[in-house]
């Protein structure tokens, strides 16, 4: 009789702990283990990133070497330029405040990892995120929060469906980090204590610092700042300086405070207003997806997050069409960032999302 092979699966190893301890627990439950690692930045960049540096690459290597499973480096740095750097410079010249983690996920963690599995003949991928994916008896797949809720990375995650799901692993989804160092000390790996990143992997400083030798002229140029009846109050420096909610830096004699409202990049001015100005009650999303497409959200209420780590706040949904969503918070919110994404869970499980803003 012929013996079955071993269910194939590729592991995107960033060089850290947590796709580390992803690889161990993988050879555990009985899989043939491949590890992958992306190389992302351009090779100046590298050389200033916390994580996806060579570094990354050599320490990814010496894991899979002391696991026994082959390893392979992918050169993903056009995709990654095209899918998540342009896009974030477009987006934050144009006045919103790009997350280019999630960009990173949907084109590159779940589409450029899974043309490399396809092309080694892997069955499944699986990456070192804190998430948690449940197969229910009706054959639906959840997303849910991970065990660890300060390290839950689900919010990351909305883009994935059920075509997706099916065919993904988060091993580390019912362990807290401590418990993952622990079990990554026992064995002996390099990455045992090494640090989390914590900032986005090609901006060494600020978003500013970055994306200022890619801005034009004309969109460093200072222009006029006004109130919402159109009153000259003062000049800005750029907009590229602001974002909505911001309150120092303004430079404006004002007997009350001001805060930035809008961001207008056709005419290049800066809108300001009184802090009940900044409320809003009413959200547009644009790539709008659900974990489960046949699922109705029509009228029902979520608990929704307008930024990773923040307190879930309640909203309803309004409607859903091709990829956009409008959607009504159960209390106005000041200060909502265009262009971060609005996720929707029901209790640990996760809807689906969107991107908050109107697609130009």
């Amino acid at each position: 009789m012929l013996k079955r092979r071993k269910k194939r699966i590729v592991v995107g190893m960033s060089g850290g702990v947590d796709s580390s301890v992803t690889v161990s627990l993988l050879q555990k439950q009985g899989f043939e283990v491949i590890g992958a690692t992306m190389q992302l930045l351009p090779k100046e960049d590298a050389k200033k990133s916390a994580c996806c540096n060579l570094d990354a690459v050599d320490d990814a290597k010496r894991v899979a070497y002391k696991m026994g499973i082959a390893h392979y480096t992918i050169n993903s740095r056009e995709t990654f330029k095209n899918h998540v750097i342009d896009p974030f410079i477009q987006t934050y010249a144009a006045g919103q405040t790009p997350n280019p983690c999630v960009e990173c996920n949907r084109f590159i963690k779940f589409d450029e990892l899974w043309r490399k599995a396809d092309e080694i003949g892997c069955d499944m991928v699986a990456t070192g995120h804190y998430s948690r994916i449940i197969k229910r008896k009706n054959g639906i797949y959840e997303l849910r929060e991970a065990k660890d809720k300060n390290k839950d990375q689900s919010y990351f995650l909305y883009m994935l469906n059920q075509e997706k799901l099916k065919k993904i692993k988060f091993p580390l989804g019912n362990f807290t980090k401590d418990q993952i160092r622990e079990l990554a000390r026992d064995m002996g790996l390099v990455t045992a204590n090494k640090p989390d990143s914590q900032e986005i992997c090609f901006v060494p400083k600020s978003y500013k610092h970055y994306i200022e030798p890619h801005l034009t002229e004309a969109q460093k140029q200072n222009g006029p700042i006004v109130n919402l009846a159109g009153d000259v109050l003062g000049q800005h420096q750029g907009l590229y300086h602001y974002t909505v909610g911001q309150r120092k830096g303004l430079n404006l004699a004002s007997p009350i405070p001001l805060y930035v409202l809008e961001l207008k990049t056709e005419s290049n001015t800066l809108v300001v207003g009184e802090k009940d100005q900044l409320q809003n009650n009413l959200l547009e999303l644009h790539t709008f997806t659900q974990v489960n497409d046949t699922e109705n959200l029509i009228n029902t209420t979520y608990d929704v997050k307008l930024r990773y780590q923040m307190r879930p706040i309640k909203a309803t949904v309004l409607k859903t069409d091709s990829g956009l969503a409008t959607l009504q918070l159960q209390n106005p919110v000041s200060a909502i960032a265009l262009g971060q994404s609005c996720v929707l869970y029901q209790g640990t499980r996760l809807v689906g999302g969107g991107v908050i803003g109107k697609r130009d």
